[in-house]
């Protein structure tokens, strides 16, 4: 999983001024916990979770226990795509069939499909989660293309075409996975707590706690 640190000012900035600096820390650190546990459930038994931080990182004590549980590094490279590209060639050349990194900002992602994710790398070189912005949320190799990854304009909603233009014609084997949301700007706060209530009303068991119950207060106190 990639991550940010979790320091005020510094993550879920588009969140403002709907929400105030704390609220955006809190609904972070909440998701990226509930993130690191799904991780973990996700991939018991069968594979090596991990958390990668952009940044030097002081994480609380709760969220210092659960990173206790996974593996802890740190990003390298000048952009997102030198990062990503040295993570997944590192784990690729260090032993691991397949490697896939998925982002701190979609709580409520079905754990399904990161199952399909390992699944379809049996057959291919890429697997590739769309996001609704532009981007994907999910990321995979079984073989690195490294072009895929080279002077993409990152955080913007050109990511996922560039993307699937040089996947096409560099005729690389993809398969991609159902689009799914990050939630990084007052609308997709709002979408997530609808989502949320209908994943608590049917008693889902992969209902992320920590958010529900922070949007939970939150609404209550009027700021949803």
């Amino acid at each position: 999983m990639y991550a940010r640190p979790p320091v005020a000012g510094k993550v879920k900035t588009r969140l403002q001024p709907a929400f105030t600096e704390g609220e955006a820390l809190a609904l972070y650190e909440a998701m990226l916990a509930d993130g690191i546990e799904k991780l973990l459930s996700m991939t018991s038994g069968f594979a090596t979770p991990f958390v990668s931080w952009s940044d030097e990182a002081s994480p609380s004590a709760d969220l210092s226990a659960l990173l206790g549980r996974v593996q802890v590094e740190y990003q390298i490279g000048d952009d997102l795509g030198e990062r990503m590209a040295a993570t997944l060639q590192n784990r690729l050349r260090g032993g691991f069939k397949q490697a896939i990194i998925i982002g701190s900002d979609s709580p409520n992602l079905p754990m399904d499909y990161v199952d399909q994710a390992f699944e379809a790398l049996a057959a291919v070189d890429i697997v590739l989660g769309p996001s609704d912005d532009g981007g994907y949320y999910l990321i995979g190799a079984r073989r690195l293309h490294p072009r895929l990854f080279q002077r993409v304009p990152w955080g913007t909603s050109q990511v996922l075409p560039i993307t699937r233009e040089r996947i096409k014609s560099g005729r690389v084997m993809c398969h991609e996975l159902p689009s799914w949301y990050d939630v990084d700007t007052p609308e997709s706060v709002r979408r997530l707590w609808t989502d949320l209530r209908h994943m608590k009303a049917k008693r889902s068991d992969e209902l992320p706690v920590r958010t529900f119950e922070l949007l939970a207060g939150m609404a209550s106190a009027g700021r949803l």
